[in-house]
C-alpha cells in the first residue's frame, strides 16, 4: 500500500514539475530566445539539461520520502518544492541574463547582443540621449549601429574592439533604426540560396531556407 501512494505522489509531483516546465520551455523558446536565436546563442541544450534534471529529482525524493501518516510529511514536501522552485528561479534567472537583447547590424552582418554583453556606459550614455531604439524589452530588438559622429569617441571605440573589448554591437550609444540602414542591407544581401551552398549538407541551414521560399 505505502508503494501505491509513494507512486500516486510521484506522479502528481512529477503532472505538476512538467507543466511549470512546459510554461518555463515556452517563455524562453518563444519569448527569450525566438528561432533561430535559440540555436545562434546555444542555450537549448544547456536549458533543457537544467529543467529535465529540476523535473526529476524533486518527484524522485518525493516519491522516496512520501508515507501518508507521517508526522513531518507536509514540512518534507514543502522544503522539496521550495529547493525545486530556487532552482527554477536561479536557471531562469541565468537564461534570462544571457538573452538575446539585440539583433544588431553593423558595417555588413547582423551580430546578436545578449544582454551581459551591453557595456553599462554606454547604455547610460543612450539613455541619457534618450536614445529610444535602446530599451530593453523581453524579445530581442533588431536595430542598426552606425559610427560616432564624434571622431575621438570613434578612435576610442576602434582601440576597445581592438584590444578585446566592446565594439559597435555591444555600444547602445550607437543604435538607430533598422530602417536607417536599410540602404546598408540590400547593399550586402546575398540570396539565401549562397548559404546552402557555403554549407552544403547541413540540415539547419536546409531548414532555414525552407522556411523563407
Amino acid at each position: 500500500m505505502s508503494l501505491k501512494h509513494r507512486l500516486y505522489a510521484f506522479l502528481i509531483h512529477l503532472s505538476i514539475s512538467f507543466i511549470v516546465a512546459l510554461c518555463a520551455s515556452l517563455l524562453v523558446f518563444l519569448v527569450w530566445y525566438p528561432a533561430p536565436l535559440q540555436d545562434a546563442v546555444g542555450v537549448t541544450k544547456i536549458f533543457l539539461m537544467l529543467l529535465s534534471v529540476d523535473i526529476v529529482i524533486g518527484p524522485v525524493i518525493t516519491f522516496i520520502i512520501y508515507s501518508p501518516g507521517k508526522p513531518s510529511l507536509k514540512f518534507d514536501l514543502s522544503v522539496i518544492a521550495l529547493f525545486q522552485i530556487a532552482a527554477l528561479l536561479y536557471g531562469m534567472h541565468t537564461v534570462y541574463s544571457g538573452r538575446p537583447a539585440f539583433v544588431v547590424y553593423s558595417v555588413d552582418l547582423f551580430e546578436v547582443t545578449r544582454a551581459l554583453d551591453i557595456d553599462a556606459k554606454s547604455m547610460e550614455k543612450a539613455i541619457a540621449e534618450h536614445n529610444p531604439n535602446v530599451e530593453l524589452g523581453w524579445s530581442p530588438r533588431w536595430v542598426g549601429a552606425l559610427p560616432s559622429k564624434n571622431r575621438e569617441r570613434r578612435q576610442e571605440i576602434m582601440f576597445s574592439s581592438v584590444q578585446g573589448g566592446a565594439d559597435w554591437p555591444q555600444l547602445p550609444e550607437l543604435y538607430v533604426p533598422l530602417s536607417d540602414v536599410k540602404t546598408q542591407i540590400l547593399t550586402k544581401a546575398r540570396p539565401l540560396a549562397d548559404l546552402l551552398i557555403l554549407h552544403h549538407n547541413n540540415a539547419q541551414v536546409d531548414s532555414l531556407i525552407k522556411r523563407f521560399p
